[in-house]
């Protein structure tokens, strides 16, 4: 719903500006889910990039996936993740669980994936992953050990716990920053999930920006649209100040060895 305590301040990008953060939940290592917010808790531009395509390529099914093929071919969103962590966050990897799982769901009947079908005919959210080859995690001992950093998106099921509704204008703490307005303005944002196949397009499922405020809905993975990354911080991190709100962020207790 409207949580207005989980503002975390986190990390510095290069140019040595505060980054900021929204708490999404725990996950089961006990690590910390953290939905970027840009550098400032005021931001309209709360992505790392406005325009870019979910995957470039969109006629074959597989296309759905943040990796896919035998090779592990990055899609096109994984890419400008992995650049943009690589120029901001590296110095900070040792706070970010390795462990944690980013659910890139893949199951379902060849049409609808597993995320159209809990949301939109059953109702059903979950934070479980069935299928190990979709559990991306840097670590093998989780997941499936693709990820090079320890980065991702944000699922579907969890804007549904976060209060957001299929087709249905749903202004919560995801899209909301705190000064009331779109932390992505009229920016419409990719999630990880995927949504359906119709033999033609692959389908992702998509966050609207201020025309629809937090308007949950799918659209073809080969559009260009915002992106808003997603980090774990790890069980042991020490919490140095601040109660969460968007005035006195969290803030974690940063030492040289991490923990």
């Amino acid at each position: 719903g409207n949580a207005t305590d989980n503002w975390v301040k986190f990390g510095k990008n290069a140019s040595n500006q505060d980054l900021y953060w929204r708490i999404i939940r725990t996950n089961s290592d006990g690590s910390v889910r953290l939905l970027y917010h840009g550098t400032s808790t005021t931001a309209e531009n709360a992505y790392i990039s406005s325009s870019t395509a979910f995957n470039s390529s969109y006629n074959d099914s597989k296309y759905v996936g943040y990796m896919y093929d035998s090779n592990g071919t990055n899609s096109t969103i994984k890419n400008t993740i992995d650049t943009w962590y690589k120029n901001n966050l590296t110095n900070y990897t040792k706070y970010l669980s390795t462990t944690a799982i980013y659910c890139n769901d893949r199951t379902g009947d060849g049409t609808y994936f597993g995320a159209y079908t809990r949301l939109i005919t059953n109702k059903t959210p979950t934070y479980d992953c069935t299928d190990t080859n979709d559990k991306f995690t840097v670590d093998s001992s989780t997941g499936n050990g693709k990820l090079k950093y320890p980065i991702a998106l944000m699922t579907a099921d969890e804007v549904s716990f976060a209060g957001g509704l299929w087709a249905t204008n749903a202004p919560t703490w995801y899209y909301y920053n705190s000064a009331n307005g779109s932390s992505t303005g009229s920016i419409y944002w990719w999630l990880l999930s995927p949504h359906t196949w119709d033999g033609g397009n692959t389908v992702i499922f998509i966050i609207y920006g201020s025309s629809f405020p937090g308007f949950l809905n799918g659209y073809f993975a080969s559009v260009e649209f915002g992106i808003r990354p997603v980090i774990s911080l790890k069980s042991c991190v020490k919490w140095k100040s601040g109660d969460g709100s968007a005035s006195s962020p969290y803030e974690i207790l940063e030492t040289t060895s991490g923990c």
